[in-house]
């Protein structure tokens, strides 16, 4: 395992605008751009004082505005979009955060921009937290793996991986799931592991554990499943609780830090730059669109838009 040295930077960038979602989002989160070049954001709504659902913006500096309510699991009777992400046929895959054990990993499709169909690519999840497409293949975090045991008490979570074909796959929560390509533990106060996720142009698949306060890079073999792992961002760079993240063009990572209260850039070279600290409200999902850096507010009801130097 490599360890990669990092360095800090400051760079004191302010945000340009807040734009304060609708009155039917209460809480915002996972961020995706669509086939049409929008920026699309999910919204658990986990008071459900309203539905979940799913909104986008066509032009930076706008007010998002409702797409549509993400169908409810029957069960519960609500649904929870938190991580999100489109396939090549602009299929949207959705994290639908339930209860322990209830969580579902969803495909939905849209015809004259309308969903179409709402397909189930697995369910029975402890967590479903990020998800991000990538040759064929889902790659979904679960932040609790508590049926898997750790010593001194920690935090198991991990990685599945579907392939995008796959429809009603029932997993177990534990070692034996075939699915579960990549585990990780969490030690101390902050039991919460692996969250936010996302891919460079090499393929390299990052991966936050948000107690531990460190990012994988995780590279993948011929069959899609671990081949090697790096810490990338180690627990001493200053980044206290990774949670969303995000690759822009130039392989740059960005991350929500949530209890940290900051906006983080990791460039591949590992310099770990604080694009802002302070002035959130639990930031959870950060966005790359259009020459501007988006932060969710999830302990809020507003998005933070930065111009990116």
């Amino acid at each position: 395992m490599k360890i990669l040295a990092l360095t800090v930077l400051a760079t004191g960038l302010a945000c340009a605008a807040t734009l304060q979602m609708p009155p039917t989002c209460t809480q915002p989160d996972g961020m995706a751009i669509d086939p049409s070049g929008r920026l699309v954001i999910a919204a658990p709504n986990n008071n459900h004082k309203q539905p979940g659902a799913i909104f986008r913006l066509s032009e930076p500096g706008q007010t998002p505005v409702k797409w549509f309510d993400v169908p409810a699991y029957a069960e519960s009777g609500f649904a929870a979009p938190m991580g999100i992400c489109f396939g090549p046929d602009g299929e949207l895959y959705i994290c639908d955060n339930q209860k322990a054990g209830s969580a579902r990993l969803l495909r939905l499709t849209f015809k004259d921009d309308k969903v179409a169909t709402c397909e189930t690519v697995a369910a029975g999840l402890e967590n479903a937290n990020g998800v991000k497409y990538y040759k064929g293949k889902l790659y979904m975090t679960s932040a609790f793996l508590r049926k898997i045991p750790a010593e001194n008490n920690a935090l198991t979570s991990g990685v599945y991986m579907f392939d995008a074909k796959d429809r009603n796959v029932r997993v177990t929560n534990t070692a034996a799931d075939p699915q579960l390509i990549f585990t990780d533990v969490t030690t101390g106060n902050v039991q919460v592991g692996c969250n936010g996720i996302a891919f460079n142009s090499k393929g390299e698949l990052f991966v936050g554990n948000y107690g531990a306060s460190t990012v994988w890079k995780l590279t993948l073999g011929d069959d899609g499943k671990i081949a090697k792992k790096d810490l990338f961002v180690k627990s001493d760079a200053g980044v206290k609780t990774p949670d969303g993240l995000c690759v822009d063009e130039d392989d740059n990572l960005y991350i929500a830090d949530m209890h940290g209260g900051q906006a983080v850039r990791v460039t591949p070279a590992g310099k770990v730059e604080i694009l802002k600290k302070g002035g959130f409200k639990a930031p959870s999902e950060p966005g790359v669109w259009r020459g501007n850096f988006y932060i969710s507010n999830w302990g809020g009801t507003t998005v933070e838009e930065t111009k990116l130097p």
